[in-house]
């Protein structure tokens, strides 16, 4: 990338970082006192044709002695924070804190500030997006400034309303109620509390931070699924009993038989063992049971733009939320469920009893990415390799070319049922036509996901 570029991602890092300190140090009066010291600065250049200098020279000293004067507050706090380890995309999360003042002093006006870890994107990410600047304003293009706010927008999960605190007396504690309000799914982190108090004039802010970090996990958003019945039948489980944890028909004896070399050590039968003073192994019956396919397509179209507000993106995140509306209404307590996609690897994870819940399948799609440096084949041929253990499979997809129609009907003349389904945005050219449909792809359109759904 060109010197320009990085110049560019430098200036906008540093405006974000000056931009928050100003709104944390500085009350709305102080802010407009910043403002006002600007506008007399400019307009008292002039000191013989204006007296706006002395206005200038007024503000300077006010926020000058506001400063000094923040520099005397010294108190000292502890911070526990309840918060629950999981959450929603787009539900409020309330949670509590309990601030206690270690200080020999009575303690106003204080407000608490969550801290959150830095939003702000490394250059390589900011440099990789330049493309979608086009059909932009040239002003635009040359800042980047909508790019760099669509990449912060994205990297900022979620956001926590500043508190106001009571009157803290010395040695005294309160418990306050914050709301955590996700936007995004994924991993959010608090990093610490700040709490500030303002100098007598309210103009600027003292702040001291308390180190407490915490960690929460922003589920998909899921959507109401009616009762699906999926098709298929029981397959045959190679491993059987060690990977289904008695799942099916794994548990039936048949017989007894001499220990053969590579028998695994579970099969040995001791007592029969302890009487004849030679292994013996139990044989049991194959085992078979049902277990579907969970596909998520991370392969975006070509047309797409993988940041908040491009084409694409709302496909993306509606396609991970109707994945995780169908992990989380398949019972798993008779059946076995895949959830496969490619990210930075191929990704194959089972649910079931004894083999994981619905709530670990909500955490791995909760960190579900775009994949840009994959082709759409790896899916194809993950899915492929499993196809023998597979009773039926969902296919949620973001477009319906030859590639999609080539995994769909594979799997179907090799004899797996599929329920394909297709997430699009209803001004984006790579969604299935209209006369989908006739193939057996059902189709969701973003805005009207659930409306989509309740028709399956």
């Amino acid at each position: 990338m060109t010197p320009m570029e990085r110049l560019r991602w430098r200036l906008l890092r540093f405006e974000h970082a000056a931009t928050r300190v100003l709104r944390q140090r500085f009350t709305p009066a102080g802010q407009a006192a910043l403002a006002g010291l600007t506008a007399s600065a400019i307009v008292g250049v002039d000191t013989n044709g204006s007296m706006a200098y002395q206005a200038f020279c007024f503000l300077v000293a006010l926020l000058a002695l506001s400063m000094l004067a923040s520099l005397r507050f010294r108190a000292r706090f502890s911070v526990q924070r309840t918060l629950p380890r999981f959450g929603s995309a787009g539900q409020p999360l309330p949670y509590t804190l309990v601030v206690r003042n270690l200080g020999p002093r009575l303690q106003r006006g204080l407000t608490l500030i969550e801290e959150t870890a830095d939003p702000r994107p490394p250059f390589e990410t900011f440099a990789a997006t330049k493309g979608e600047e086009a059909g932009r304003h040239w002003f635009d293009r040359l800042l980047g400034w909508s790019r760099w706010r669509g990449l912060v927008r994205e990297r900022s999960i979620a956001s926590v309303a500043d508190v106001a605190l009571p009157d803290l007396p010395a040695g005294g504690a309160t418990e306050v109620e914050a709301t955590l309000v996700p936007a995004r799914r994924g991993r959010f982190k608090l990093t610490g509390v700040s709490i500030t108090c303002p100098d007598p004039a309210g103009l600027f802010q003292a702040v001291r931070v308390e180190p407490v970090e915490q960690l929460v996990m922003i589920l998909p958003k899921r959507y109401p699924v009616p009762a699906l019945q999926l098709p298929g039948r029981r397959r045959y489980q190679q491993g059987g009993v060690a990977l289904s944890s008695s799942v099916g028909d794994s548990s039936e004896f048949m017989s007894l038989r001499d220990y053969r070399p590579g028998d695994p050590l579970r099969r040995i039968h001791w007592r029969s063992w302890a009487k004849t003073g030679k292994p013996i192994v139990r044989e049991c019956h194959d085992e078979y049971f049902v277990r579907h396919a969970l596909i998520l397509d991370t392969f975006l179209p070509p047309d797409a733009r993988p940041s908040p507000g491009g084409a694409g993106f709302a496909a993306f995140e509606e396609a991970v939320s109707v994945a995780a509306s169908f992990a989380c209404s398949i019972l798993t307590q008779e059946s076995l469920l895949d959830l496969l996609f490619v990210g930075a690897e191929t990704y194959c994870f089972t649910a079931g009893r004894g083999l994981g819940a619905s709530q670990q399948m909500l955490e791995i799609l909760a960190s579900a990415e775009p994949c840009r440096t994959r082709p759409f084949s790896e899916l194809r041929h993950s899915v492929v390799r499993r196809h023998h253990t597979l009773s039926g499979a969902i296919c949620v997809l973001l477009a319906w070319d030859d590639e999609r129609r080539k995994l769909v009907s594979g799997l179907q003349a090799m004899g797996v049922p599929v329920v394909p389904m297709v997430v699009t945005d209803p001004a984006s050219p790579s969604g299935p036509p209209k006369d989908a449909s006739g193939e057996g792809c059902r189709r969701l359109e973003v805005g009207r996901i659930a409306e989509g759904l309740s028709r399956l």
